[in-house]
């Protein structure tokens, strides 16, 4: 997924309008709107307004490392906890993950664990190594938006 599709995603995730993210970041409309249709790239101090005006890493717009698929997983918020819940049952009486917030979430999850990948019904949680080494997966139900 591209830089412009993810911005767009995560602008209508969070509810907020093109008109109300251009005003914030100091750009016409019609400048904010070709960074979503993808035709032109906003300069970096603009990607650095706009991961700040979602309280979000910059990685989790520009699609790096442990948010290369954030898009594919932010739906399944609820199957990644319970799997999270399953393997490391000692969060639960730490952290109410349930009513974290995506941009939490965003900052909380990649200290767990390495890698998320999704592939047909299976979700596979590679914990960091610093968490305890080991890979668990669990079955996923129907995606979200289908």
């Amino acid at each position: 997924m591209e830089f412009n599709e993810r911005l767009k995603n995560m602008r209508k995730r969070f509810k907020v309008t093109q008109k109300s993210l251009s005003e914030h970041l100091g750009v016409t409309l019609r400048t904010y709107q070709r960074y979503e249709e993808g035709k032109i790239e906003p300069p970096l101090s603009t990607v650095l307004s706009i991961a700040k005006y979602f309280d979000i890493p910059v990685d989790c717009l520009l699609g790096n490392g442990f948010y290369a698929n954030w898009e594919e997983i932010i739906p399944y918020k609820k199957e990644i906890i319970d799997a999270l819940y399953d393997s490391l049952p000692k969060v639960s009486s730490l952290f109410d993950l349930y009513s974290m917030t995506e941009s939490e979430l965003a900052r909380f999850l990649p200290a767990i664990f390495d890698k998320i990948t999704i592939e047909g019904s299976n979700i596979t949680l590679l914990e960091s190594s610093a968490v305890s080494a080991g890979e668990h997966q669990t079955n996923l139900p129907k995606h979200p938006s289908s």
